[in-house]
Formats: C-alpha cells, sequence, structure tokens
C-alpha cells in the first residue's frame, strides 16, 4: 500500500511539471536537426522558446531565441509561403496578438546560424535577421 502512494505521488508530481510544456521534435533538411518547442501558455502572452538537437555534433538542447505565440514547426512546403531560404534546415512560425514571428536555422561549419523576421496583421514584413549564432564545437 505504501508503495502505490509514493507511485501515485511521483506520477502526480511529473504530471504536474509537464502542464505548459510541450516539445515538438522532428528532423529537416539535409542535416538531422531536431528541432524542440517549448511552449508555455501562461493565459497572458504563451512564448515558444526554440532550440534544437543536432544528430551525432554536441551534446544536449542547443538554446535558440524565444518568441511570442505557440510556434509549430514549418514543413519545407510552407518555406515558400514565409519566405523561408530554400537551404534553411529547420524554421518554425508563430502568431500573437496581430504579429507572427518566423525562425530559421541554417548549419554552417561548426555552428547553427539562427535567422528571425516579424510579419504583421495589417501587412508586410521584416528582413531576416541573423539574432544569434551556436557554436557546436
Amino acid at each position: 500500500m505504501k508503495q502505490k502512494v509514493v507511485v501515485l505521488i511521483l506520477g502526480v508530481f511529473v504530471i504536474i511539471s509537464l502542464i505548459g510544456t510541450s516539445s515538438l521534435y522532428s528532423s529537416i533538411g539535409k542535416y538531422v536537426i531536431m528541432l524542440d518547442l517549448v511552449q508555455q501558455d501562461n493565459g497572458d502572452t504563451p512564448t515558444t522558446n526554440i532550440g534544437f538537437y543536432l544528430s551525432g555534433i554536441g551534446d544536449g538542447r542547443h538554446e535558440c531565441i524565444t518568441i511570442t505565440g505557440l510556434a509549430e514547426e514549418l514543413s519545407s512546403d510552407m518555406y515558400r509561403t514565409y519566405d523561408v531560404p530554400k537551404n534553411a534546415d529547420a524554421a518554425s512560425h508563430a502568431f500573437w496578438a496581430g504579429m507572427g514571428e518566423t525562425v530559421y536555422l541554417v548549419q554552417k561549419k561548426g555552428s547553427v546560424e539562427v535567422y528571425k523576421r516579424e510579419e504583421y496583421e495589417e501587412g508586410g514584413a521584416s528582413k531576416y535577421k541573423k539574432v544569434k549564432t551556436v557554436k557546436l564545437y
């Protein structure tokens, strides 16, 4: 009986710690980049922390950027819609309160470059700007 109570308490703790966070893993492009979207819907302004795992290079999760909204991964078929370059290895888009943000990742020798742009509900979008370079080794 005591073991069942301990297991139940541990199970509840795990479920509580996972509420509000989800991760999405996939591979896109010529390199295996597993995009990791950690979504936090805090009821006010949801955010997505974008990171990645790179198969075979580096250990653990590499942090990229946090954007506003609950981001979704873009399939390579959607790149054209968001003006993501064909050579991008992974891309994600979120929209919240009249503004969207698109982020894409490109692996270079020994690093991954992160580019971002903003789109507006009224129309128009900024140009992509490199916002981060993640050194892999």
